[in-house]
C-alpha cells in the first residue's frame, strides 16, 4: 500500500513537511541573526523598514560587544568627549534629578549627547526646557538612538543634529491610564496631554507635523525618521541656526 493510499496518511505527510520546513525556516533565522541585533531594529532608517518593534529595555550594541545591551531603567548624566551624555530610558522623576545634576555641575560643555530609548512624554518636555534654557545644543550620535519621548529632548537643542548611523523614531504617546476615572475624563485627559506637548513643539521650533508620524504608529512599534524628514520637520536644524 502506498504512502498516499489514504486520506489520513495524506494529511500526516503534509503536516510533516510543514513542520520540517518551519523548523529549517527556524534554523536559518538562528543561524543569520547570531551576534546580531533583531532583524533591522537598530539599524539607520535607510538600512531597513521604517516600523519597526520597540523595545525599550534594549540598545544598539557598542563595538565589539553583544548583539543588543540592555538600557538603563533611568537616565544616566555623565560627561564624556568634551559633552554631557544622557542615556537610559526617561524615567518619572528624571527631569528634577536632571536640573539638579545639571546645577550642581554647573558643566562647562554646551553638547547634549543622547542615547535613549525613550519613556516618560512629561520629563522628556521639562528637560527639553531646561536645555532650550541653558541654550545648549543637542546630538544623537552614531550608534546611539533616540525614540518614543527622547525626541522631544532633541528638540530642546538651539543646534540639533542627528549622524547617518544614529536611530531616531516616534511613536503613540503613553501618559498612563487610571482606572478610577470615567472613559471621556481619561480621553480627555490624553488630548489635553497631547497639546501640551503640541505647544512644546511650537515653542522649539518644530514642525507640528512631527505628531502625525507619532500619533499613527502604536506604542509597541517606532516609527523610524530619516534625515530628510528631520529637516522638513526641522527636528534637526543647520548648524548655527537659533530657533528660538
Amino acid at each position: 500500500m502506498g504512502l498516499l493510499s489514504s486520506p489520513g496518511a495524506a494529511i500526516r505527510l503534509v503536516l510533516l513537511s510543514q513542520v520540517v520546513l518551519a523548523g529549517a525556516i527556524v534554523w536559518m533565522d538562528l543561524r543569520d541573526s547570531r551576534g546580531t541585533a533583531a532583524p533591522g531594529m537598530f539599524a539607520p532608517p535607510t538600512d531597513g523598514p521604517s516600523v519597526r518593534p520597540y523595545r525599550p529595555d534594549l540598545g544598539p550594541a557598542e563595538p565589539g560587544a553583544p548583539a543588543m545591551r540592555p538600557m538603563s531603567s533611568e537616565l544616566d548624566f555623565s560627561i564624556v568627549g568634551g559633552a554631557i551624555r544622557l542615556s537610559g530610558q526617561i524615567a518619572g522623576g528624571d527631569a528634577d534629578r536632571f536640573a539638579r545634576w545639571f546645577d550642581e555641575n554647573r558643566p562647562a560643555e554646551t553638547l547634549i549627547w543622547l542615547d535613549s530609548s525613550g519613556g516618560s512624554v512629561a520629563d522628556a518636555l521639562a528637560i527639553g526646557r531646561t536645555i532650550r534654557a541653558a541654550r545648549l545644543d543637542t546630538e544623537v550620535a552614531d550608534g546611539s538612538v533616540c525614540l518614543s519621548a527622547c525626541p522631544y529632548i532633541l528638540a530642546g537643542g538651539v543646534n540639533r543634529s542627528a549622524s547617518e548611523g544614529a536611530v531616531v523614531g516616534v511613536h503613540q504617546h503613553f501618559f498612563g491610564k487610571n482606572t478610577l476615572l470615567p472613559a471621556f475624563m481619561a480621553v480627555r485627559d490624553v488630548q489635553r496631554a497631547q497639546a501640551s506637548v503640541m505647544d512644546y513643539l511650537g515653542e522649539m521650533g518644530v514642525d507640528l507635523r512631527l505628531m502625525s508620524y507619532a500619533l499613527r504608529t502604536p506604542p509597541e512599534d517606532i516609527h523610524l525618521l530619516d534625515s530628510a524628514e528631520m529637516t522638513a520637520l526641522k527636528l534637526t536644524t543647520d548648524a548655527g541656526a537659533d530657533p528660538a
